[in-house]
């Protein structure tokens, strides 16, 4: 990890008319770090990363990734220097196929032949089964339930976040947000989702993610987060902030 944060997040606030939802939000995402943010429902985990990623205009502060101001960009700018998402919906192309979900993620952004190798005139153009390749190492990598010719529809929700993961890998993002990626999921599918955020963080990718499966914030987890009431209640190492009695107390009532 450098010294510089990948996503530096200095005075962030929020607010539905009168509710403030975020109050002076400060936090720092190392490079190839993993970080957690957790706290109880309604605390404003999900409406800091929508702001973080465009969906939603910050009344206050600002958000830095990789040295560069991001605040109030679209969300298709941001994804575009690099940041991806993965929320709660998931939010696949399902009428599309499994295979075709990662080829979209393969192609450049500013490509218009991704669209075209997906109508049927262009699928024997020669860069298709190069990309195709390259999808099915993803789908494979990820474990996403074969066969991928199949629409992504049909899969269930642990698969459809397998899905959702193998597009992010295969999109090249620097910094990744994960809302609630164990949610829905069985034993074995969070045991896997494990082993490829450690992968992700292992080769210089930052990723952010919230959870309230505490076992898995403790193990992958460097850093955290607590949120309470739109604020920072606490932060530090991991183990730290999860073993305070007083923070127990906020996230699981002990």
């Amino acid at each position: 990890m450098t010294d510089s944060p990948a996503l530096l997040i200095e005075g962030l606030e929020k607010r539905f008319g009168e509710m403030a939802v975020l109050n002076d939000i400060h936090a720092a995402l190392p490079v190839g770090g993993v970080t957690a943010f957790v706290g109880p429902n309604g605390a404003g985990k999900t409406t800091l990363f929508h702001t973080i990623t465009g969906d939603l205009s910050p009344d206050a502060g600002m958000v830095t990734m990789n040295g560069e101001n991001i605040t109030n960009l679209p969300p298709w700018r941001i994804a575009r220097k690099g940041l991806g998402k993965m929320f709660q919906d998931v939010r696949l192309f399902e009428g599309l196929s499994i295979l075709e979900n990662v080829l979209l993620a393969l192609h450049e952004h500013s490509s218009q032949t991704v669209w075209a190798s997906l109508t049927g005139r262009w699928r024997q153009r020669k860069s298709i089964p190069h990309l195709i390749a390259k999808a099915e190492f993803w789908l494979e990598k990820t474990g996403v339930e074969p066969p991928w010719d199949r629409p992504a529809a049909d899969l269930s929700f642990g698969n459809k976040k397998l899905l959702a993961m193998a597009r992010l890998m295969a999109g090249r993002f620097s910094v990744l947000l994960l809302d609630e990626p164990t949610s829905g999921v069985s034993p074995p599918m969070i045991e896997r989702m494990a082993g490829l955020i450690q992968e992700l963080s292992a080769n210089g990718i930052t990723v952010a993610l919230i959870e309230h499966n505490f076992s898995f914030v403790r193990d992958i987890a460097q850093e955290c987060y607590l949120l309470r009431e739109g604020h920072i209640h606490d932060a530090g190492p991991t183990d730290r902030v999860l073993d305070k009695p007083e923070n127990r107390e906020i996230l699981i009532g002990l």
